[in-house]
């Protein structure tokens, strides 16, 4: 092969060689940018859930709060059977109560007739009064 076309071809393969080492760096800043996009990007997500889980830690706080408080209020608020009981005593004490008085004025309503006071009509009209009526 004459030595002016060995020398074409092998300048040929350098300017191959020198077209794709080119082509390779054109290639190789691009995939750099490329790189340095998605870091960035991969940063400002990394940014933004740091702030959601700062809000999830407030809003875990309030929550730990507001649950103490309902636990707070359960342990204070009477249930239905403890209120029905405690109206039930209540009733009955002021029924022994109201008993009570009932002897009272059906006593002196029987003293008062004793000593004439009272005639037997407004005896027997006391007596057979409401709550505890007697009848004659």
């Amino acid at each position: 092969m004459p030595k002016n076309k060995q020398d074409d071809k092998i300048n040929h393969l350098i300017n191959v060689v020198g077209s794709i080492k080119k082509s390779n760096e054109e290639v190789l800043g691009t995939v750099n940018e490329l790189a340095e996009a998605v870091q960035l990007f991969a940063t400002k997500v990394d940014q933004r859930f740091d702030g959601v889980d700062k809000r999830f830690d407030g809003v875990d706080k309030r929550f730990d709060v507001i649950e103490k408080r309902l636990t707070r209020v359960e342990s204070l608020m009477v249930t239905k059977d403890y209120l029905d009981d405690k109206l039930a005593d209540l009733r009955g004490d002021l029924v022994v109560m109201m008993r009570k008085e009932d002897t009272k004025v059906k006593t002196l309503a029987e003293i008062l007739h004793k000593r004439k006071l009272i005639s037997d009509q407004d005896l027997k009209s006391l007596v057979s009064m409401e709550p505890f009526a007697q009848l004659a």
